[in-house]
Order: C-alpha cells, then sequence, then structure tokens
C-alpha cells in the first residue's frame, strides 16, 4: 500500500499545537514516518495518496481509559458489534477494559487482529478500537462490584459469570497476577468499594483491606503491570493510594478533596481517571448533557436509537450527602496541583448514562467547562499522558515511529474542542494507518 500524507494541517501532537504540518504514514507499516512543520514540508513520497488538511486539525488517536467491553448489561439477543465500533467513529482508537471476563476479551481481539490482518492484504477498512484489558479485576468473595451487576432482574449468564470472579486473599494476590498477565492483561484493577457514596448500606458488602490491596500492586509491580483502583469515596481512595497503586479509576462524590488525599495523590504520583459521565449518572444530575450528546452521536450514526435511549437514561443510585459538584471541584484542584488526570468515563453497553464513544466527547467537555482545563489539557488526558500513564509507548503522540492511530476534524480543534463533535466533527480516522469505515 502507498503512503498517506495529510498536509497543509492544524496539529495536535499530544502535548502541543504546530501550525501548517504536515504527517506522513504508511499502512504497511502501521507507523507514522516523518513530522514536519512550515512551508518546507512539500516533500511527499512517490505514489502517496496526498490528503490537503487546510481548513482541518489532526489529532492522535482518543485513548478512553476506562470502559467494559463485556455485554452483560444489554437486553438478551442484543447486538453487540457497536461496543467496539461506535467508540471509533468517535476517534476513540483504543479503549480500556477494566473489568470483563478473558473469553470476551479474547473475542474481541481475535476479531481486531482478524480484521487488520485482512485491510491490510485487501486493502480495506477498520471498524473497531483497539482494545486493552485488566481482565477480572481483583474481587473479592461477595465484594464489589457484585451489588450493582446484581441488581435488578439479572439473567442466568450474569449470575454464572460473578461466580466466576476471583476470590482473592493476600496469599492468592501473587497467583493471580502472574495469571492475569500470561492470559495478556495489560494492567490490574484493585476493587475497593464500602458503598458509602451509594444508595446501598454503608460496609453491607464485603470490603477488602489495605493487607489485600498492597499484595496485588506488589505482585502487579513485580510483573511490570500498571495497577489501578476502583473507588467512589475519600476512605476507599485512601486505601487504594496508601496500596500504592499508580492510579484510581475514578474520583469520589461523598465529600469535597480532604487534604490527606491531595497529599497522599502528591506522594504517590498517582493518577486519576475521573469518570464524570458515569458519576453524574450516578447522581441524577446533567441530564441536558446526556440528552445533547445522546442525540448528536445517534444524528452522527454513530449510536442506533437503543443506545441513545440509554444514554439520556440514569442510574440515580447515590447516597443522599453524594454530590457531582464534589467530583468536579476535586478534579480541578487536583489538575491545579499537577496530579495528571487521565480521561476516561466508565462507559459500558446497557449502562444507564453512558455510550461507549460519545460519552468521552461529553467527558472531554466537562474536564473544559467545570473543571478549569484547557482545551490542549483535555486533548492531553486522552492522547499523550493516558498512554504515559498506562505505559502504551507506541501511541498518545503524532511522533515519527509512532502507531498511525490519528483523527482528522473539521475546523481547529485546538481553538474549539466541540468541532470534534459538532458541524462535520470528525472527517477521517486511521487506526495504524488504515483507514476507519
Amino acid at each position: 500500500m502507498s503512503p498517506t500524507v495529510i498536509h497543509s494541517v492544524v496539529l495536535f501532537d499530544g502535548h502541543q499545537t504546530h501550525s501548517n504540518a504536515t504527517v506522513v504514514f504508511d499502512s504497511d507499516s502501521g507507523k507514522i514516518t516523518s513530522v514536519s512543520t512550515g512551508s518546507g514540508s512539500g516533500q511527499h513520497p512517490p505514489g502517496a495518496t496526498i490528503i490537503n488538511g487546510t481548513g482541518h486539525s489532526l489529532v492522535p488517536g482518543l485513548i478512553e481509559s476506562h470502559m467494559h467491553c463485556h455485554g452483560l448489561h444489554l437486553p438478551p439477543g442484543s447486538d453487540e458489534s457497536s461496543i467496539l465500533r461506535s467508540p471509533l467513529k468517535c476517534g476513540v482508537t483504543t479503549v480500556c477494559d477494566m473489568h470483563s471476563d478473558l473469553a470476551s476479551v479474547q473475542k474481541w481481539r481475535t476479531a481486531i487482529a482478524e480484521e487488520i490482518a485482512q485491510a491490510k492484504q485487501a486493502g480495506g477498512t477498520v471498524t473497531l478500537s483497539d482494545l486493552k484489558s485488566s481482565l477480572y479485576g481483583a474481587t473479592i468473595e461477595g465484594g464489589w462490584p457484585k451489588p450493582i451487576v446484581l441488581s435488578g432482574h439479572p439473567t442466568e449468564e450474569v449470575i454464572e459469570m460473578v461466580k466466576q470472579w476471583p476470590s482473592l486473599t493476600p496469599e492468592t494476590a501473587a497467583d493471580y497476577v502472574k495469571n492475569h498477565k500470561a492470559n495478556g492483561a495489560n494492567y490490574i484493577k484493585l476493587m475497593q468499594e464500602n458503598c458509602c457514596s451509594l444508595a446501598i448500606p454503608t460496609n453491607s458488602i464485603p470490603v477488602a483491606t489495605l493487607e489485600l490491596q498492597t499484595a496485588v500492586v506488589k505482585a502487579a509491580h513485580e510483573n511490570g503491570l500498571p495497577c489501578v483502583g476502583h473507588a467512589l469515596s475519600a476512605d476507599m481512595t485512601e486505601i487504594v493510594l496508601k496500596a500504592g497503586a499508580d492510579g484510581l479509576t475514578h474520583t469520589f462524590v461523598d465529600q469535597p478533596l480532604p487534604d490527606n488525599i491531595l497529599e497522599l495523590y502528591k506522594k504517590t504520583g498517582a493518577f486519576v481517571i475521573p469518570t464524570l459521565t458515569v458519576l453524574a449518572s450516578l447522581t441524577a444530575e446533567l441530564q441536558d448533557w446526556r440528552e445533547r450528546f445522546a442525540d448528536l452521536a445517534h444524528k452522527k450514526g454513530v449510536i442506533d436509537e437503543g443506545t441513545k435511549q440509554n444514554m439520556i437514561e440514569l442510574l440515580g443510585m447515590k447516597d443522599p450527602a453524594a454530590k457531582l459538584e464534589y467530583a468536579l471541584d476535586t478534579v480541578a484542584k487536583l489538575k491545579k496541583e499537577g496530579i495528571d488526570v487521565v480521561a476516561g468515563t466508565d462507559a459500558v453497553a446497557g449502562l444507564k448514562g453512558t455510550g461507549i464513544g460519545p460519552s468521552l466527547w461529553m467527558e472531554l467537555e466537562l474536564y473544559t467547562e467545570k473543571c478549569g482545563f484547557t482545551i490542549a489539557e483535555a486533548l492531553n488526558s486522552a492522547t499523550a499522558v493516558a498512554a504515559k500513564r498506562f505505559g502504551f509507548t507506541d501511541r498518545g503522540e503524532v511522533a515519527e515511529g509512532k502507531r498511525a492511530d490519528l483523527v482528522l476534524v473539521k475546523g481547529n480543534v485546538t481553538e474549539r474542542l466541540q468541532n470534534l463533535w459538532e458541524g462535520e466533527g470528525i472527517v477521517g480516522v486511521w487506526k495504524e494507518g488504515l483507514k476507519a469505515a
């Protein structure tokens, strides 16, 4: 296949913005072969596909750092194909699954590999985002997320799945991590939840101990894997940070940011994935935001009618004292103090208030509109920072030798973030140099 050249484009490389840039990439290698700026960048490889980027901006493929790739929240018989198709249409070239069964992850990874091989052989297109995963989180007997997964009227399939979750102890932590790594886990996920932020009685489920979480983190790091942890309250966040985890997969909604949590973030260097989108669904706030992004994504053909309705619905299962405002203020303060913020939403197919792909658009706008981020900082959280903190050294930046995961947007997205989803929006997506359908 011939190389592709995008010239005269505004480039956000993952860190900075450059005007009049030229990016050359190749679908055979799947890599970016050159990046240049200014008037001296007019030399193009012979036979290249030339794209005039005038009036457009180019950004790295976005990374959704908290989602789930299983379809167990969907009604029986639902089409699961949109789980990785919808995000790619939204410019999300990599998704990070945070608790799914090995069979689901392997199914998707096989489909991704086969699609890429076929596209390279036949000169075709791709439709699926790349998938990273923790596989099953480090669950304990009867612990989180059992209550939310088994709420309502779970199917037999869901009940059987929960029976397969790990029941970890400090003594079994090392084997759990070793086996997960052997099965292709990219990182390890802790579960730390006492339900005090939820409409579930506090401590009504077993809660993981600091001893266990420390053992899991130690094993993860000994195996070269990052370790992140679920927590929706300040006290549970404290345990995850004290255990030495690399990051939190949520911020909390039960209280304002306590000084001791801020100091722990600073001391440990941990990052945070805010998941403001799902927290707003949890606290039953920002309904107008959900409706706006659901309607927009549906009109663009990114999601179907069922997903649109699901995005508009809400979880509404918070403790009376919990507020989204606490999360918004915490994220703003952490960012101001230099704590890395990594963009993620906790979107799951069928989870009320979320849609895999468009939820990340909403998340980024919440950062700029509610948390004091510049547009560059918001884009950075979904590209270079995400890749760096998870150790994905091959992506997240537009630079020579990196994966050709790229998103071409009509207008200047570095001056107006909404160009990513409003108007013509995204006009081209490439994954490993292959055009997305």
